[in-house]
């Protein structure tokens, strides 16, 4: 060897523990150089490999990818890259999936042959989420992990156990940063998986649930910052997952599915809430099972959830009685979607029992809990239209309501569009009721302006207008 003097001059016992020292040294600082310089030379046969492969890469992705024009060079160095510097760049891996996708997968007519590159294709994706982790934004590993179970879909889609793992892999890490295309792919498996008797067939609606809810966060977040892109996707994969869930949704479904689940485990909080939210989302709340399911979830953990449960029921059977005392409790609700619709109620039943200004008190902390939702102003508007006679006589003040009401039909649509149609007919209907021209000049008002309605209980500030002319 290389030291074969030194070590037997180390071996020596009789020479000098200084020297003996020296030589050590010297050995172990010699070996480390000789360590880290095939280190250095692997680095750089890497940047040497990943510099020329991306060349060729770039001249095939040029020529569309074409199996003719691969460069075999092209294969050789980029599987020196991935096989030896696997935390060098991102790219290798990246790269590597398009190249295994195009190059050997995508031309291969042997099933067998395919299935190993789909294998290969699938270690790529795998050691992608193992060294790079994370991207500019966190983890990233719910979108590889997505994007895997994409590629597995369209490759090899008889592995769709696979492509199951994967992308529900993706939504659990992910949540509402989940992407349209993954939750699409993922509930479709999920079908086929029930289909071929891999799941319950409960787990198509529990997971529909859970879908929904965060593509409906994400339609209400581009909504708001108007990313109509997103927006479009997201409404698409809304569409695409009431299509596929309608065999298993329908009420009697429903009931078939989680009767027998109920009956075994009628004290299981998690199952009665899991039950309560599907026949909720899917309106199936008039069903023997839902009320059963609500009182139940309401003895073992009370909670302005069940109570909101309950309410609904009595609501949807007119005991508005039993409906307000629940649904009162409801408003604590930490799930602001029943917090708000709770109120929502609540201001419904107040209009039907003439305690006006109770309904517009309960619309108001509905709309301060959700301001993207018109529907509060829908039912104040109701309620001043309701009112009208109580706010003066004659042809002039008996009318002045309707100003008030009409303005709230305008605010409705200015804050939630998809209220519009409604609003517009309301303000329509409306406006014919307001005092005629000469009603408002024989009463020493002109149109345009501002009148307070002081004598009921509206107290609001509106304009005068004249009802419209029948044409």
């Amino acid at each position: 060897m290389v030291y074969e003097e030194e070590i037997s001059i180390i071996r020596n016992q009789s020479i000098n523990k200084k020297i003996k020292m020296k030589i050590r040294r010297f050995l172990f600082l010699s070996l480390a150089f000789v360590l880290i310089g095939s280190n250095v030379v692997k680095a750089q046969d890497c940047e040497t490999d990943y510099s020329l492969y991306r060349e060729y890469l770039s001249h095939w992705k040029q020529a569309k990818y074409n199996p003719q024009n691969i460069n075999p060079q092209m294969i050789t160095s980029w599987r020196n890259v991935y096989n030896n510097c696997p935390e060098l760049r991102q790219n290798t891996y990246l790269d590597g999936v398009t190249i295994m996708s195009y190059a050997f997968i995508r031309t291969t007519k042997d099933a067998a042959l395919k299935d190993k590159y789909v294998d290969t294709l699938i270690m790529i994706y795998d050691k992608r989420a193992q060294y790079f982790p994370n991207g500019k934004n966190g983890s990233q590993v719910g979108n590889i992990m997505g994007r895997k179970g994409l590629d597995i879909l369209t490759w090899a889609p008889q592995r769709y156990e696979e492509a199951y793992t994967a992308l529900k892999q993706a939504i659990d890490l992910d949540g509402n940063n989940s992407n349209y295309a993954f939750i699409d792919a993922y509930f479709n498996v999920v079908v086929t998986m029930v289909k071929e008797g891999k799941l319950e067939e409960s787990t198509i609606l529990d997971e529909y649930s859970r879908l929904m809810e965060i593509v409906d966060h994400n339609i209400k977040v581009n909504t708001e910052m108007a990313n109509e892109k997103n927006l479009n996707n997201f409404n698409a994969t809304k569409a695409n997952l009431d299509v596929a869930v309608q065999p298993y949704a329908n009420c009697e479904d429903l009931v078939r599915i989680y009767q027998p689940k109920f009956d075994a485990n009628p004290n299981d909080v998690e199952l009665l809430t899991k039950i309560a939210e599907v026949l909720e989302k899917r309106k199936c709340d008039d069903s023997p099972l839902y009320l059963a399911v609500a009182v139940n979830l309401h003895k073992v953990n009370p909670s302005p959830e069940s109570a909101y449960l309950i309410g609904k029921k009595y609501l949807a059977d007119k005991d508005y009685n039993q409906a307000v005392t629940y649904l009162l409790q409801a408003t604590k609700c930490e799930n602001v979607e029943w917090a708000h619709q709770s109120y929502i109620y609540l201001a419904q039943i107040m209009n039907m029992n003439k305690n006006y200004e109770q309904g517009r008190d309960y619309a108001r902390k509905a709309y301060a809990l959700d301001k993207s939702n018109g529907r509060p102003f829908i039912i104040i508007g109701q309620l001043y239209a309701a009112s009208a006679k109580d706010c003066g006589t004659g042809n002039f003040y008996s009318k002045t309501a309707f100003w008030a009401a009409v303005d709230q039909f305008v605010k409705a649509k200015s804050v939630d569009p998809s209220l519009a149609s409604e609003a517009n007919e309301l303000i329509n209907a409306y406006s014919h009721y307001f005092p005629a021209i000469e009603d408002i000049f024989f009463n020493g008002f002109e149109e345009g302006q501002d009148f307070t309605l002081e004598n009921c209980w509206i107290k609001e500030t509106t304009k005068v207008r004249a009802a419209k002319v029948a044409e």
